[in-house]
């Protein structure tokens, strides 16, 4: 309990909450009392101990919330799987029933391997977690520690052995049994990487510290979107806003009349034909990067919705450089917002949207539709478009002939899913209906990514 405690208080001083020695041992007593099990009761009583302002509750807050919820925490509730895990769960064509109670199961003998091909998401939260508390991963301090961790974490949960035990399978696929195990187990493999990959990301988030500004920018510019939470929303809106100045600036050129560069010599000789070969006007060459027309569809729904956050402060931010922008936001209904942005603050215009017509059942299929009656007839060979969603459509029709529709009359249509590849085309997503009709299909889950592929589309307009 005092190492619970422990680390809480340390990630309260890494964020500018400061905790002296006789509020830590208040704390204590308090959770003595308290225990772990009532947790709204313990954020209070803490709350009153170790919090003395309005900031510092906020940040107290936040910080109670994010180290009780992380999964295997003291007092966490472990919640169900979602996305990609939950979908796969219910796929009729996951080969899991198929050889969970056959002889080919029986060829896994490691803990792990028999943990994965159980699938309990629960007892593997509490796992991983346990693996963390014992590398130490709350004393992670940069981000560049996130893959040693991750890899300390794995190595504690029976990596080696798993390994051993798919490439003893791979070499010897028996029969059909065990070609369906070794790509069950293959596929949990990875799960369980990009499980282990985000907790360590989340406790890097709640026990780094301040290694100054510049480094604590240069790590959220990696962080998935989808793992960023209230508390470095403000944080990371500066950021947006930051690098969509650097590529406006980057991409601002225009042609107009210049009084320096490079001659060009066939329009200066041009010019001056009526001054008998006298150079009194010279004309220079310069460069055009023309302003693209640029349509912006988003998914808003579940945790899709903190990716298209940030997409859209970041698109809306390079207005000098792409003023030609109509948004449209969809659960299942397809909305556009372009007003919202013309009318309030940027930030006001996103939090607003999203609050009105985000987290409610995804249908691409209804979308799409409206999309066809009200927008097809809009998009032309000057139009790029842009989708971001993760193809996630509830078993669905997802009216990919609409897509297609799309992809002839546009000049190019980029899809950024906010999932890892390893995830599409997994449970109900679609993601191999549409990417046929689609120019460039790319993850994007960072500040990073979205810089790279808008530096891409500016680059090449």
């Amino acid at each position: 309990m005092q190492q619970v405690l422990n680390e809480f208080i340390v990630a309260l001083r890494q964020s500018d909450v400061g905790v002296s020695p006789a509020e830590t041992l208040d704390a204590l007593h308090t959770l003595k009392i308290i225990g772990l099990d009532d947790r709204p009761r313990l954020k209070t009583a803490l709350g009153l101990v170790l919090a003395k302002s309005q900031d510092q509750k906020y940040l107290y807050e936040q910080l109670f919330d994010r180290y009780f919820q992380v999964p295997g925490a003291p007092g966490a509730e472990v919640d169900e799987p979602v996305g990609a895990d939950a979908t796969a769960a219910q796929n009729p064509e996951d080969p899991m029933p198929l050889i969970a109670d056959g002889d080919a199961a029986a060829a896994v003998v490691s803990a792990l391997g028999r943990q994965l091909l159980d699938g309990d998401a629960a007892e593997l939260s509490l796992a991983v977690a346990t693996a963390a508390r014992e590398a130490g991963v709350n004393q992670i301090q940069v981000f560049t520690q996130k893959s040693r961790y991750s890899y300390d974490v794995l190595q504690r949960l029976g990596m080696d052995a798993l390994n051993r035990e798919i490439n003893t399978l791979n070499q010897n696929p028996a029969d059909l049994g065990q070609q369906l195990l070794l790509t069950r187990l293959q596929h949990r493999r990875q799960q369980l990487v990009d499980q282990v990959k985000d907790y360590v990301e989340q406790q890097y988030l709640l026990f780094a510290g301040q290694q100054g500004r510049r480094l604590q920018d240069e790590s959220l510019q990696k962080v998935r979107l989808t793992n960023i939470d209230l508390h470095h929303y403000q944080h990371m809106t500066r950021l947006v806003r930051k690098a969509a100045k650097q590529l406006a600036a980057q991409h601002a050129r225009r042609r107009k009349v210049a009084k320096r560069g490079l001659l060009d010599v066939r329009r200066t000789i041009a010019a001056n034909a009526a001054f008998d070969g006298i150079q009194f006007r010279t004309r220079w060459k310069s460069v055009r990067i023309d302003r693209p027309k640029v349509v912006a569809i988003c998914d808003v729904s579940g945790s899709v919705s903190r990716v298209a956050r940030f997409l859209l402060l970041f698109l809306y931010s390079l207005q000098d450089v792409m003023p030609r922008v109509r948004s449209f936001v969809f659960t299942a209904a397809l909305t556009e917002v372009t007003d919202c942005f013309a009318e309030l603050e940027l930030e006001a215009a996103v939090s607003d949207l999203l609050n009105n017509w985000g987290n409610m059942s995804t249908d691409y299929g209804r979308a799409l539709r409206e999309l066809d009656a009200h927008l097809l007839s809009d998009i032309d060979n000057k139009t790029t478009v842009i989708m971001l969603g993760d193809a996630r459509n509830n078993d669905a029709d997802g009216n990919a002939g609409v897509w297609e529709r799309v992809y002839r009359r546009s000049r190019r249509v980029i899809w950024l899913n906010p999932e890892s590849r390893v995830s599409w085309n997994t449970g109900d997503s679609i993601m191999r209906d549409y990417a046929p009709f689609c120019s460039q299909v790319e993850p994007c889950n960072s500040l990073r990514d979205l810089t790279r592929i808008f530096s891409r589309l500016l680059r090449h307009s």
